[in-house]
C-alpha cells in the first residue's frame, strides 16, 4: 500500500534466527489496525490520513499493534476450499530454490484451482522432495512448470499471467 499510505508498521529483517520467515509487523505509535470482512487490513492513522484506509492486504492480527501479512486478496488461491497465500509459500521456498520462481494456480476439475510452482530455468530439472519439507501439506505444489524465461514488464517485473500463458 505504499502508493496510498507508507510506514505504518515495521518488522525485523536481519538477525532473525528461525526456519520460518518473520511475517510479523509491529505498528508505529498512533496507528490502529483492524480487518474487514475479507480479512484485509484496515488502517487508522490520524497523523497520516484523516480517513480509514482499507487495503487488499490479507492479514492475521496477533494483538492490538501487531499483524502478520499473508498476501494480497487478489492473489489468494482457493484449492479445494483451502485458502493458499502465494506470498507466504514463496517466502518459505526462497532459501531452497536458487532459480527465479513464483507460485500461482491453474484450473483443476477436482479442486477448482490447483497450486503450481513456475520455475525459470534453461534446464528441465526436477526438484528434490526435500525442497518442500518446510511447507504445510496443502502448500506443496500439485505441478511444477519449468519455463526458459519469465515474461517481464518494461520495468523488469515478472508478469505471472503472461508467463503462465506460455505453457497453456
Amino acid at each position: 500500500m505504499t502508493e496510498t499510505v507508507s510506514h505504518i508498521a515495521v518488522k525485523q529483517l536481519n538477525g532473525f534466527k528461525s526456519s520460518k520467515p518473520n511475517l510479523t509487523f509491529k505498528t508505529l505509535p498512533g496507528v490502529n489496525i483492524s480487518k474487514d470482512e475479507r480479512d484485509c487490513l484496515v488502517i487508522e492513522a490520524p497523523r497520516i490520513s484523516k480517513q480509514k484506509i482499507v487495503t487488499n492486504d490479507i492479514v492475521k492480527i496477533t494483538d492490538e499493534s501487531s499483524f502478520e501479512w499473508l498476501g494480497r486478496y487478489d492473489n489468494v488461491i482457493n484449492s479445494g476450499g483451502i485458502k493458499l497465500y502465494p506470498e507466504v509459500i514463496e517466502s518459505k521456498l526462497q532459501d531452497v530454490i536458487s532459480e527465479r520462481f513464483f507460485v500461482t494456480s491453474m484450473p483443476d476439475d477436482t479442486l477448482g484451482e490447483k497450486l503450481v510452482l513456475v520455475v525459470e530455468s534453461q534446464k528441465n530439472k526436477s526438484l528434490e522432495k526435500t525442497t518442500f519439507k518446510g511447507l504445510d501439506k496443502y502448500e506443496v505444489p500439485k505441478e511444477i512448470i519449468i519455463v526458459p524465461k519469465f515474461v517481464e514488464s518494461i520495468s523488469g517485473k515478472v508478469q505471472r499471467c503472461k508467463t503462465l500463458q506460455l505453457v497453456k
